[in-house]
C-alpha cells in the first residue's frame, strides 16, 4: 500500500507540475491538506481520479469562454468504432437539443450543457427525484485522423449519438537519400 501511495502522490506532483507549466500558476489548493497521506479507508485510485478531476476543472476555468459552474453530474458514455470512424453515445434522457453544446478545439471534443427539472403544474411540490440535474461537461480526446469538419451529432430517444468519422493517414512516402 506504501508503494501505492508513494506513486499516486508522485502522478499527482506531476500533473501539478503540469498544470503549472500550462498556466504560469500553482495548481489551486485541495480541498484537505495538499500532500496528505491518503486515508487508508479511501480508495487509492478513487483519490488520484479526483485531484485530476479537481485540476482539469481548474484548466478548463481559466479559458473566457469555458463554463464558470461546477459540473454536477456527468452523462455516462459509451465508445463504439470502426475503421473509418468512432462513435461517441451519451445517456441523456430528458434533455433537449437545445440544452447542448458541442464543441471542438485543440483535439478535444467539448460536450456541455445544463439538464434543468422537469416542469411541473403549480401546485405540485417535489418529494423524491433521483435524476442528476444541473450542467454537465465531458471532455473526449478525438481519435487520430479525424475528420473534425464532418463530425455530425443527434439526439435519439434519449441518447447524444456523435460521430466522427476519419480520413485515412496519408501513406509515408518512400525516399531514397544518397550519401555523400
Amino acid at each position: 500500500m506504501e508503494q501505492t501511495t508513494e506513486r499516486i502522490d508522485d502522478l499527482i506532483s506531476q500533473v501539478e507540475r503540469f498544470y503549472r507549466s500550462l498556466t504560469g500558476q500553482d495548481a489551486p489548493p485541495t480541498r484537505e491538506v495538499p500532500y496528505a497521506p491518503i486515508p487508508p479507508e479511501r480508495d487509492p485510485e478513487r483519490h488520484l481520479a479526483e485531484q485530476v478531476d479537481r485540476l482539469l476543472l481548474s484548466l478548463g476555468q481559466l479559458s473566457p469562454e469555458a463554463q464558470l459552474t461546477t459540473p454536477r453530474w456527468t452523462p455516462p458514455m459509451a465508445l463504439l468504432e470502426t475503421r473509418a470512424e468512432m462513435w461517441i453515445c451519451l445517456d441523456m434522457p430528458g434533455m433537449t437539443r437545445d440544452a447542448i453544446q458541442i464543441r471542438v478545439s485543440r483535439g478535444l471534443l467539448e460536450v456541455s450543457g445544463e439538464r434543468r427539472p422537469p416542469r411541473v403544474n403549480g401546485e405540485a411540490r417535489p418529494l423524491y427525484d433521483e435524476s442528476p440535474r444541473g450542467p454537465f461537461r465531458r471532455v473526449i480526446p478525438l481519435p487520430p485522423h479525424a475528420a473534425v469538419e464532418h463530425i455530425e451529432a443527434r439526439l435519439r430517444e434519449g441518447t447524444l449519438e456523435i460521430r466522427i468519422p476519419r480520413v485515412s493517414a496519408p501513406e509515408a512516402e518512400v525516399r531514397t537519400i544518397s550519401v555523400n
